[in-house]
C-alpha cells in the first residue's frame, strides 16, 4: 500500500508540467474588419514579456493563463486582450486611420492597399520630407512610380513641373477638395492662384501621405481627371493620444549645380582675333599683335579681366526652415496645429523667397456617432526680385553673365561711384541692387476653411458632408528707378545714358474658391462577402477678379500711383463653375475576389446646352491567385499575388473657353458695323461653339502586385494604353469667305494616346541589428498621334515629314552629321552641296551633313528624326532608395533620372560672342582654329567645336544632332544621414524623440551634358536660366 502511494505521488509530479503546460497554453486569431489574417501580427503578454507573432493564417500560439495581451500591427491601432479563461480568441483589429503604410487614400474614400484594385501610387510623410526642396512636386522626385518631376526652372519657390503618366498638369486634391484655377505666372511672375500653385506651396512636414491616382480609379473626379489625380492628406492626431510637441527645422548652404563658365578676358579676345580671320576680316582691325598679346598676358593694368559670374552669382547662400506642431486628442477629439516658417535666399543679390504656413486639423465627437470638423490653413508667401529689364529678374540677371564682356569693367574708370555704360548697360551688375534699379516684389495671402460633419451608424451607413471657402490675395508691385550710365573720357565722368523714365505697375488678384460635397457611404459584410457603395454629389466654382495699373512716376521716392502718371489699366474677369454626381460599389470576396465599378455625371461650365453633362464610368477587377489552393507549393516563396486590370473614363476640357458658346461682339477690341454705322472698340466673336463637347479619355490598365520571399521582397508592375477621342479640331473643308475674320470653330475631330509602363520593386531585410531596404522605380510613357481630319497631303515627301497620322508624337527632325571637313581640300572636292551656297561659306572643322536622298544638295528633304522634344518631361523616369538603419544611425539615398527627352543647343552656347557679348569658355577653347590667327595660312589646329563666327555659327547652324543632346541621367537628389540620440539620454529632459541630421542635395549627377556645363532638367537653349541647387543641410527633429 504504501509502494501503491509513492508510485501515484510519482506519477503525479510526472504528469504535473504537462497540466499545467495545458493550462497556460493560450490559442488564437488575429484579423481585420474584412475578416482577413493579419500576418505578422505582434503578440505580447504585458506582464512578463513572453511575446510571439501570427503565422500566415493569422493565428498564434502562448504559453499564458492571466494577464493582459498587447496585439499590434502597422497600420492598426493596438489592442489589449485581457485572458479570462478563453483559450481560443478571435482577435479583430482596427485600422488606424492616422496610419497609412496598409490604409491607401483614393478617390472619396479610403481603401485597404492589399485590396486596391486600380494603379495607384502612395508616398508616406517620412518620404516626403527628406528633401531641401521648398515645393511639394519637387520633394516627390524620384521617389514613386508614375510620375515625372522635372525643374526647368528651379528658382526659390518656382515649382518643379509634375506629370502623371507624362499627360500633363494633373488634378489636385488636398483633404478631399478639389482646386482648379488657371495655371502659370503672368509675365511678372505672378501666381494665378490654380490648385498646383496651393499644392507646390504646401508645409511639408504637414502633409500624411500623397496618393497618385492613374487608370479608371480617376473616374470618380471625371472630366478633370484625364490628366491623373494628385491627393493630398494633412496631418491629424489621433483620439486619446497624449499632446506631443514635434520643432523640425534645418539651416542650409545653397550653391549652383552648374553654370557655363563663361571665357575669360584672354580667352575672348583671342576668339574675337579668330573669327575676323575666319571670316576674311583684318584680325589687325580687331586687336593688333601687340594688344592681344598684352591680353594674353593680363599682368598691365587696363588688360585684366573682369569675372561676371562672380559679380551675379554669390556662394553658399542660406536656406532656413523651422516647423513646429502641436498634435494630440481625447477620448472623443484630436487635434493637429501647426506653424512653419521658410527663408529662401537667392543667388543673386537682393532677390529672395519667403512663405510662413499655419495649419489646424481638428474633429470632435460631439454625439454618439456624430463628429464635427475643421480643416483651417493660412499661407503668406513673398519673392522679392531687383527691378531689372523685362518681367523676369532672374532671366535678366542671368543673361546679364552672357551678355558683358570680361574686357569691358562694370564701372567707368573701375571708379565705383560711376556705372560704366556696357554693351548692354541696363544688363550691368552693378545696377542689379533695389536701391538703384528699383524692384518688383510678389505677394501672395492665402486662406482656406473647410468644415465638415459626418454621421456614423452601427449598420454600415454613414454620412458625410464639406464644404470649404478659399481666398487667395495676390498683389504685384513693381517700381523701377531712372539711373545714369557713364564712361570715362580725356579724364573726365561724362554721362552717356540711362534710364530717363521710370517704370511702376501694380496688380491685385483676388481669388475665392467654393466648394460643397455630401457623401453617403454604407458597408456590409455578409459571411465571406463584403460589400461598399458611396453616392455622393458636390460641386464648385473659382471667382478671379484682376486690376493692373501702370504708370511713369516722376520720383524714385514715392510709390504711390497718381492719376496723372498712369499709361495703362486692365480689369478682367475669370469664372469656373463645375458640378457632378459620383458613385462607386465595391464588392471581394475573401479578399480574393475583388470588383469596384464606379462612375460620375459631371457638368462643366464651357459646354453648350445639351453639350454640358457627361458619364465617365470605370470598372477594375483583382484576383488574388496566391489564396487559390492550386497556388500553395509556391507560398513559401511568393506569400501574395494579385492581379489587377481596370477600364474606365474621364474627361477633358479642351478647346474651349469661357462663354465660346455665345454668339455676339468682344468688347474694347477692333470694330464693326453695326446697322449700317461703323463702331470702334467691337468685333464679332466668330461662330459659337456649340457642336465641341468633352474629349474622352479611356484609361486601360492591367497590374500586378507581388509579396516574395517572406513578405521582404515586393513588387507592383503596371502597363497602361490612354486613348482621347474627340480632341477639338477644325474642318478645312467648309469655307468661310477670308472677309469675316474668323475661321470655323472646334469640334471632336481627332484622336490621340499614351501607351507605356511603369513599376517599382523593393527588398526590406536585417542583418542583425541593421535593417535596410532598397528599392527602384521606372516609368516609361508616350504620346501618339492617332486620327486626324480627313488629313490632305501634296506629295508622298510632304506625307512623310509631316503626317502625323498614327504615329508617335514628340519626334525632333533635323540633319544627320556624319563628318567634319579636314582641310581646305577637302572642301574644295566635296561633291555635295554642304551650305547651300557651293560650300563658298565653308571652313576647316566644319559639319558635313548626310545627303539623305543622294541628290548632292543638303536641304530640307534630308531631315529624318534625329531626337525627341526639348520642352516635355522625360518619356522614361526612374528612381530609387538605399535605406540603413543601424542603433539609432539610418542613412537614407534618394536618386532620380530620366531618358528620352532632348536638350538642344543654342544662341550663346552655339554662337560665339551671341548678341556682342560673351561666350562659355569651351565655345572658344575646344574649336578648330589657326595656330597663328593672323595668318591665314596657318596650320589647323582640331577641335569639338567649328571654327568661330562673330555672332553666328556660319553654315554650321543647321538645327542638327551635333547641336541636339539626347539627354540621359541619373542623380543623387538626396543623401542623409542621421543620428537618433539614446532614450536613456532624452528622457532626462522628457522628450520623446531627438534626432539631428545632414542632409545633401543634388550632391552628385550621372550624365551626358556635363561637357556643356549644364544642369540636366533644364529646358533653356543658351541655359539662361536658375538652374537647381546643391544644397548642404543640418537639420534637427524634436518631439517632447
Amino acid at each position: 500500500m504504501k509502494n501503491l502511494k509513492i508510485a501515484s505521488f510519482y506519477t503525479m509530479l510526472s504528469v504535473m508540467p504537462t497540466l499545467l503546460y495545458a493550462q497556460e497554453k493560450v490559442t488564437g486569431q488575429v484579423f481585420n474588419k474584412a475578416n482577413e489574417p493579419i500576418v505578422g501580427a505582434s503578440v505580447l503578454l504585458l506582464e512578463g514579456g513572453k511575446g510571439t507573432s501570427t503565422d500566415k493564417s493569422g493565428k498564434f500560439e502562448l504559453n499564458a493563463n492571466k494577464g493582459t495581451l498587447v496585439v499590434s500591427f502597422v497600420g492598426y491601432k493596438t489592442r489589449r486582450v485581457p485572458l479570462d479563461g478563453t483559450t481560443n480568441l478571435k482577435i479583430q483589429l482596427e485600422a488606424d486611420e492616422n496610419v497609412l503604410e496598409d490604409v491607401v487614400v483614393v478617390g472619396y474614400g479610403k481603401q485597404s492597399k492589399r485590396n486596391i484594385t486600380g494603379a495607384v501610387s502612395n508616398i508616406k510623410s517620412e518620404d516626403i520630407v527628406r528633401s531641401s526642396s521648398t515645393t511639394t512636386a519637387g520633394a516627390l522626385a524620384g521617389k514613386v512610380q508614375g510620375i515625372s518631376v522635372r525643374a526647368k526652372d528651379a528658382r526659390p519657390g518656382r515649382g518643379a513641373a509634375i506629370e502623371i503618366r507624362n499627360m500633363g498638369s494633373p488634378l489636385y486634391v488636398i483633404d478631399g477638395v478639389a482646386y482648379g484655377g488657371q495655371e502659370g505666372t503672368d509675365w511678372v511672375g505672378t501666381q494665378n492662384g490654380s490648385g498646383a500653385d496651393i499644392f507646390n506651396s504646401l508645409n511639408l512636414e504637414d502633409i500624411e501621405s500623397i496618393s497618385i491616382l492613374k487608370d479608371a480609379a480617376a473616374a470618380v473626379y471625371g472630366f478633370r481627371a484625364s490628366r491623373g489625380v494628385v491627393l493630398i492628406t494633412t496631418k491629424k492626431g489621433a483620439k486619446g493620444e497624449s499632446a506631443k510637441i514635434n520643432i523640425n527645422g534645418y539651416q542650409g548652404w545653397q550653391n549652383l549645380t552648374r553654370f557655363p563658365t563663361m571665357a575669360n578676358a584672354k580667352q575672348y579676345t583671342r576668339g574675337l582675333v579668330e573669327a575676323a580671320q575666319n571670316e576674311n576680316r583684318d584680325p589687325k582691325t580687331v586687336y593688333t599683335p601687340e594688344e592681344l598679346a598684352k591680353w594674353q598676358a593680363g599682368t598691365e593694368p587696363g588688360y585684366q579681366g573682369y569675372d561676371y559670374y562672380d559679380m551675379v552669382i554669390r556662394k553658399n547662400i542660406p536656406q532656413r526652415y523651422i516647423n513646429a506642431n502641436v498634435t494630440g486628442g481625447s477620448e472623443k477629439s484630436n487635434y493637429f496645429l501647426s506653424l512653419g516658417h521658410l527663408n529662401q535666399d537667392a543667388m543673386i543679390k537682393d532677390f529672395n523667397y519667403k512663405r510662413t504656413n499655419f495649419q489646424a486639423n481638428m474633429e470632435a465627437e460631439v454625439l454618439k456617432g456624430l463628429t464635427v470638423g475643421t480643416q483651417i490653413s493660412g499661407r503668406h508667401e513673398g519673392t522679392q526680385d531687383v527691378g531689372l529689364p523685362g518681367g523676369d529678374g532672374y532671366f535678366s540677371s542671368i543673361l546679364a553673365i552672357m551678355k558683358n564682356r570680361p574686357t569691358v569693367g562694370p564701372y567707368a574708370n573701375d571708379n565705383p561711384e560711376y556705372i560704366n555704360h556696357t554693351n548692354d548697360f541696363p544688363y550691368n551688375p552693378a545696377l542689379f541692387s533695389r536701391d538703384i534699379a528699383g524692384y518688383k516684389d510678389n505677394k501672395y495671402l492665402a486662406g482656406n476653411v473647410n468644415l465638415f460633419a459626418a454621421y456614423k451608424t452601427n449598420f454600415g451607413l454613414s454620412a458625410k458632408g464639406t464644404v470649404s471657402y478659399n481666398y487667395t490675395n495676390n498683389k504685384f508691385e513693381g517700381f523701377q528707378y531712372t539711373y545714369d550710365v557713364y564712361r570715362y573720357e580725356n579724364n573726365a565722368y561724362k554721362r552717356t545714358g540711362g534710364s530717363d523714365a521710370g517704370w511702376r505697375y501694380d496688380t491685385t488678384r483676388e481669388i475665392v474658391s467654393r466648394f460643397a460635397q455630401f457623401q453617403i457611404d454604407y458597408n456590409k459584410q455578409i459571411g465571406d462577402h463584403t460589400f461598399a457603395g458611396m453616392l455622393g454629389y458636390e460641386r464648385s466654382d473659382w471667382d478671379r477678379t484682376y486690376k493692373a495699373l501702370g504708370a511713369n512716376p516722376s520720383n524714385n521716392y514715392i510709390p504711390l500711383l497718381r492719376l496723372s502718371e498712369l499709361n495703362s489699366l486692365a480689369d478682367e474677369w475669370a469664372y469656373e463653375a463645375r458640378a457632378g454626381y459620383i458613385g462607386r460599389i465595391n464588392y471581394n470576396y475573401k479578399g480574393k475576389y475583388l470588383l469596384e465599378v464606379l462612375g460620375r455625371y459631371d457638368g462643366s461650365f464651357k459646354y453648350y446646352e445639351g453639350k454640358r453633362w457627361g458619364l465617365f464610368p470605370g470598372a477594375s477587377v483583382g484576383w488574388r491567385i496566391s489564396d487559390e489552393g492550386f497556388f500553395k507549393p509556391l507560398k513559401s516563396v511568393v506569400s501574395d499575388l494579385k492581379i489587377r486590370a481596370s477600364i474606365g473614363q474621364t474627361g477633358l476640357e479642351e478647346g474651349v473657353g469661357m462663354h465660346d458658346y455665345l454668339a455676339g461682339y468682344n468688347w474694347a477690341a477692333g470694330s464693326a458695323v453695326l446697322d449700317g454705322a461703323y463702331v470702334p472698340g467691337v468685333q464679332p466673336r466668330g461662330l459659337p461653339v456649340r457642336n465641341l463637347s468633352w474629349v474622352k479619355n479611356t484609361n486601360y490598365n492591367m497590374g500586378v502586385d507581388a509579396t516574395l520571399l517572406n513578405n521582404k521582397l515586393t513588387l507592383t508592375a503596371d502597363i497602361f494604353k490612354i486613348i482621347r477621342t474627340g480632341y477639338p479640331g477644325k474642318r478645312y473643308d467648309v469655307l468661310l469667305p477670308a472677309e469675316i475674320g474668323y475661321d470655323l470653330p472646334n469640334e471632336n475631330l481627332g484622336k490621340n494616346g499614351y501607351y507605356g509602363a511603369e513599376g517599382i520593386i523593393t527588398y526590406t531585410d536585417k542583418v542583425g541589428e541593421l535593417n535596410y531596404v532598397v528599392s527602384g522605380n521606372m516609368t516609361f510613357s508616350r504620346y501618339r498621334d492617332l486620327e486626324t481630319y480627313k488629313p490632305r497631303f501634296s506629295n508622298s515627301w510632304n506625307e512623310y515629314r509631316n503626317s502625323i497620322e498614327d504615329r508617335w508624337g514628340g519626334v525632333w527632325w533635323g540633319y544627320q552629321v556624319v563628318g567634319r571637313f579636314q582641310s581646305e581640300e577637302e572642301i574644295r572636292n566635296h561633291p555635295i552641296n554642304n551650305d547651300g551656297q557651293n560650300n563658298r561659306t565653308q571652313l576647316p572643322g566644319d559639319l558635313i551633313y548626310k545627303d539623305v536622298n543622294g541628290d548632292g544638295v543638303i536641304n530640307d528633304m534630308d531631315q529624318r528624326p534625329i531626337g525627341y522634344p526639348t520642352g516635355w518631361a522625360p518619356m522614361m523616369s526612374f528612381g530609387g532608395r538605399i535605406g540603413l538603419d543601424w542603433k539609432g544611425i539610418n542613412l537614407n539615398i534618394d536618386l532620380a533620372g530620366g531618358a528620352v527627352q532632348s536638350w538642344f543647343q543654342d544662341y550663346e552656347l552655339r554662337n560665339a560672342f551671341h548678341g556682342g557679348g560673351n561666350s562659355p569658355a569651351y565655345l572658344l577653347e575646344d574649336r578648330w582654329h589657326r595656330k597663328d590667327p593672323y595668318d591665314p595660312n596657318s596650320e589647323w589646329i582640331p577641335g569639338r567645336y567649328p571654327a568661330i563666327r562673330n555672332g553666328n555659327s556660319g553654315p554650321n547652324s543647321r538645327n542638327s544632332d551635333f547641336w541636339l543632346t539626347n539627354v540621359r541621367y541619373l542623380r543623387v537628389r538626396n543623401l542623409e544621414v542621421g543620428y537618433n540620440l539614446p532614450k536613456a539620454w532624452i528622457q532626462k529632459i522628457k522628450a520623446e524623440k531627438i534626432r539631428f541630421y545632414i542632409n545633401a542635395s543634388n550632391l552628385i549627377s550621372f550624365d551626358n551634358v556635363k561637357d556643356y556645363q549644364i544642369d540636366p532638367e533644364i529646358e533653356a537653349r543658351a541655359a539662361v536660366v536658375y538652374p537647381q541647387q546643391r544644397v548642404f543641410m543640418v537639420g534637427f527633429n524634436m518631439t517632447f
